[in-house]
């Protein structure tokens, strides 16, 4: 359907829906202006006009998918209130296949791309940082409660994302010695050696 005479901010998130949907099929390297513009109903004219450049309608894309992940996730914690539901609750949503943190293959698109370009590059350390944070915001809300415990939450908050990443990449790529199920099991066991999780909370939280 053609944009038409749509209000400036309606376009431009249906220029932003039109390059996610482009980069998940085709990657960075297979996105075009002109893809985007004929998915979106408008001209690359237009695109350019909204956006400048390709990475920077590309950069936008990946954060307004990442936005929709929080709020998946403030909506899955809104049903929990210990740091411990929260923290499995992290796993659970990143392993689901679900919009951005858990969109594997499209962050690792962006871990490619990342290499070459400046706008990209920037882009994912920004979003590598807010879900550290998220993290790390967990974490110090279980050693408030006395469940967790760690000498440096920043250091901790670090580990366990890099650790996710790690076993999301072979999730993506289909590895037969990993499901998703199998993805949570050792992460969550990676996250009760480092947070020193006694075995009776988890067995509480069930």
């Amino acid at each position: 359907m053609a944009l038409g005479p749509k209000a400036p901010e309606r376009r431009r998130r249906l220029i932003v829906d039109a390059a996610l949907d482009v980069l998940r099929e085709r990657g960075f390297a297979g996105a075009r202006m002109a893809d985007i513009a004929a998915r979106a109903g408008t001209s690359p004219a237009l695109v350019a006009y909204h956006f400048g450049t390709l990475s920077a309608v590309l950069a936008e894309a990946v954060t307004v998918a990442e936005d929709k992940f929080y709020a998946d996730f403030d909506h899955l914690l809104s049903g929990t209130s210990t740091a411990l539901g929260k923290l499995w609750s992290c796993i659970d949503l990143a392993a689901s296949g679900g919009p951005a943190i858990g969109d594997w293959v499209l962050w690792m698109e962006v871990w490619a791309q990342a290499l070459r370009d400046p706008q990209v590059r920037t882009t994912r350390e920004q979003l590598d940082r807010r879900w550290r944070r998220t993290l790390r915001g967990v974490i110090e809300q279980g050693l408030t409660e006395g469940s967790f415990s760690c000498p440096d939450p920043e250091h901790a908050s670090f580990r366990l994302a890099a650790l996710m990443d790690g076993l999301a990449v072979q999730l993506a790529l289909r590895d037969p010695d990993l499901t998703t199920e199998r993805m949570i099991a050792l992460w969550r066991e990676a996250a009760i050696l480092e947070l020193s999780i006694s075995p009776e909370s988890v067995s509480e939280l069930g």
